[in-house]
């Protein structure tokens, strides 16, 4: 499948990453590394990491000529191009042209940086290479006894490199080239600007002659580190130099046969590239650390570590792009690292993890059910019945013994606990809308496992479990006046008890890093409505609660609405009140937009046949696409908080394969539903090689005069029903 290299020439102090599964760089597109105030890490989080520690705050080049001594700074590029497999910037300094091109091979704790300067006339001077590192553990390193300490930089003139130590660590950096340099020394005075942190610099420089026979000039620079010693780390840039070729070559097969597989192609040509592009973002995710395990990120550069509710709700687009094994490993680490670090609470499901082992928070409510539906979801496309048998008794224990044995005292099949949306009212204990219908759902999927291992006198409960919960959502959290459902279920005396102990709330999750005073007047100004709806009503049972948060669609994201309410619920959320021209508000009241709760409205309006809506929610993701990031959806549209996002595909995928193509496969079984629904202004759309179990499907959608025209190949042995 083509696809196009993605190239900015404007807003280039955006950041830009190029990234491997060991190592990570973050800079702006002018390839410039900058200290942004805030993050985990305050004024740390860009820079070279190799996850758990940082190794550069980053590194700065430059030319001067054999009149100047002092360098001209590659400091304002002209354009930032992202490859497939690496990411290049273009300069214009004097009378030069600069070519920079940063890659990261996976496997490795290392990069290559290879610069290329090419002039029109005669140019002799002096290249100029600065690196700054700062040796210092990732987030929540201290509760992990890791103690950041002062760096020290050595230069080896003859060997052309320079090695960064940590005094009180093992921790290292060595930097070297293929070109033997003019000079090498530690001099902190070479910084272009200043970083924050206890590192050291390195300033080395080389000989530059450009004329009729040699035109152009290249060198090339390797950057390793590790977090533990390294036998001769002096020589480790040179190792890693010699195997350039080789790397490279490695990682554009890699690429390749990820984009081979399920090549989405619509009439759309830019919601085409979106979604190729969205299958190599999803693999810039991987983190795999040493000592921790191998998993998927949630973002970068804020949450480059793991957590639950990320990978589950990007498993189903990941799935429908053919990346198997990145779903089953994330999943397979997140309960094995659930069941080390919940084990007084078994079936909780951790939220965050961070890569220096510490989890920071032990899982959210919501966060039991939507696990269950990842796995589920991984079943029916790879048909793993192995992976399906070992994950389902942590699922059954999960669902049936942590979320509704010990947190449903009312017995109503709708656990209290934390909601995805993180604000104080919807972490206070209540049963939330996205906890009850995400419950409801995933009862269901764990019926249908129950079947698959053989636990058939469980199978049945379940699903009068899922089936009751369902009905009591749309008879009970309906708001007819409305046209919503509500956010919680509560009684008046529960809400009053909660209001008057908000303080309280927020100090035990002092990670929700709340104003206090402003998060319980937002709280009680959103319930003051439903004091008055309710007035009259008895103070001691449940009642509905409309705050208007983004997670009243879930409903309809799960297919619990009816075709009558989920019609009023997306004519409401698409009016001005809920979206603007970039997505769906998180609330009415707080006007940021984000690619998930936008994700799932196109999404959920694609599964009730709401396909031209659906379409058109998916425009505004498809709009925002690159919009900050060259191939890129940020998490927040269309340009603000992470800049890489594993769950901005949701919304560009998912709606496509499932609903517009109509694909909804049961792998085990070896049988491919197809029941196709286009939008309006399409006329057809196909996948070639979807992935489905062990087979690869080409699929052709055509609307004609009679309906639909589907052609499959490569159906041999399955049982295809349209």
């Amino acid at each position: 499948m083509s696809i196009n290299a993605q190239v900015k020439s404007h807003r280039l102090d955006d950041p830009v990453a190029v990234c491997g599964d060991r190592l990570y760089s973050i800079c702006s597109q002018h390839g410039l590394f900058t200290d942004p105030p805030d993050g985990h890490v305050p004024g740390e989080m860009w820079g070279v990491w190799a996850h758990p520690i940082k190794l550069l705050d980053g590194f700065w080049f430059g030319v001067s000529d054999a009149r100047s001594a002092e360098p001209m700074w590659l400091t304002q590029a002209e354009r930032c191009g992202v490859h497939p497999t690496h990411v290049e910037f273009e300069y214009c300094v004097g009378p030069l042209r600069v070519t920079r091109r940063d890659f990261v091979p996976d496997a490795i704790e290392g990069m290559i940086v290879t610069l290329t300067l090419r002039a029109g006339q005669p140019f002799e001077g002096v290249f100029h290479a600065l690196f700054r590192s700062d040796l210092r553990p990732a987030w929540l390193g201290e509760q992990a006894g890791l103690r950041d300490g002062r760096d020290r930089a050595a230069v080896d003139l003859a060997r052309g490199c320079c090695l960064f130590t940590d005094e009180e660590n093992p921790w290292l950096c060595a930097v070297g080239t293929d070109v033997a340099p003019l000079t090498a020394t530690a001099d902190d005075s070479w910084a272009i600007a200043a970083t924050q942190g206890q590192g050291a610099t390195a300033h080395l420089t080389y000989a530059v002659r450009l004329d009729a026979q040699a035109s152009e000039w290249t060198i090339r620079f390797a950057i390793v580190g590790s977090a533990s010693a390294l036998a001769d780390p002096a020589g480790a840039p040179a190792r890693l130099l010699e195997r350039h070729t080789a790397l490279l070559a490695s990682k554009q097969a890699q690429c390749q046969a990820i984009l081979e597989v399920s090549q989405i192609t619509t009439p759309d040509d830019p919601l085409n590239q979106a979604i190729a592009w969205s299958k190599l973002i999803n693999q810039m995710f991987v983190r795999d650390v040493p000592g921790v395990g191998r998993g998927l990120g949630a973002g970068l550069p804020e949450y480059p570590w793991w957590f639950s509710i990320d990978v589950g709700y990007a498993a189903l687009p990941m799935l429908q792009n053919g990346q198997f094994e990145l779903v089953r490993d994330a999943l397979r680490f997140l309960k094995t690292q659930s069941e080390r670090h919940n084990a007084d609470e078994p079936g909780r499901v951790i939220h965050e993890l961070s890569s220096t082992g510490v989890v920071f928070n032990k899982g959210n409510m919501v966060e039991v059910p939507i696990f269950t539906r990842a796995v589920h979801q991984y079943w029916l496309w790879s048909g793993d019945d192995a992976f399906l048998a070992e994950m389902y008794p942590f699922c059954k224990t999960s669902l049936l013994d942590y979320a509704l044995g010990q947190h449903d005292p009312d017995g109503d099949l709708c656990p209290s606990g934390r909601s995805v949306v993180e604000t104080v009212e919807m972490h206070a204990g209540f049963e939330a809308i996205d906890v009850a219908a995400y419950t409801s759902e995933a009862l269901g999927r764990l019926a249908d496992m129950a079947r698959a291992v053989g636990d058939l006198s469980l199978a049945d409960v379940l699903a009068e479990k899922s089936a009751r919960l369902s009905q009591q959502i749309r008879r009970e959290w309906w708001l007819e006046d409305e046209g919503l459902f509500a956010d919680v279920r509560a009684s008046h005396d529960e809400v009053e008890r909660v209001l008057g102990d908000l303080k309280r709330c927020i100090a035990e999750q002092d990670w929700l890093s709340l104003d206090q005073q402003r998060a319980v007047e937002a709280a009680r100004r959103l319930f003051a409505p439903g004091f008055a709806r309710h007035a009259r009503a008895r103070r001691d049972v449940d009642l509905p609660w409309l705050l208007r948060h983004w997670v009243v669609l879930c409903p309809l994201e799960t297919g619990i609405a009816t075709p009558e309410q989920a019609a009023r619920v997306l004519a409401r959320l698409q009016s001005a009140e809920f979206s603007n021209a970039w997505g769906m508000y998180l609330h009415p009241e707080r006007h940021d937009v984000m690619s998930i709760n936008t994700g799932l409205l196109a999404l959920s309006a694609a599964r009730y046949g709401h396909a031209d809506e659906a379409l058109s929610v998916i425009a505004k993701l498809v709009r925002a696409f690159g919009y900050r990031t060259p191939g890129a959806v940020s998490e927040a549209l269309p340009d603000a908080w992470c800049f890489l996002q594993l769950w901005s595909n949701v919304g560009l995928v998912a709606p496509v394969v499932e609903c517009f193509l109509g694909i909804q496969p049961r792998a085990a079984e070896h049988t491919l539903f197809i029941r196709p629904r286009l939008p309006a202004a399409w006329s057809w759309a196909e996948v070639k090689r979807l992935r489905v179990g062990e087979a690869c499907f080409d699929i052709r959608v055509e609307r004609d005069a009679m309906g639909y025209r589907v052609n499959v190949a490569g159906d041999d042995g399955w049982r295809v029903v349209l």
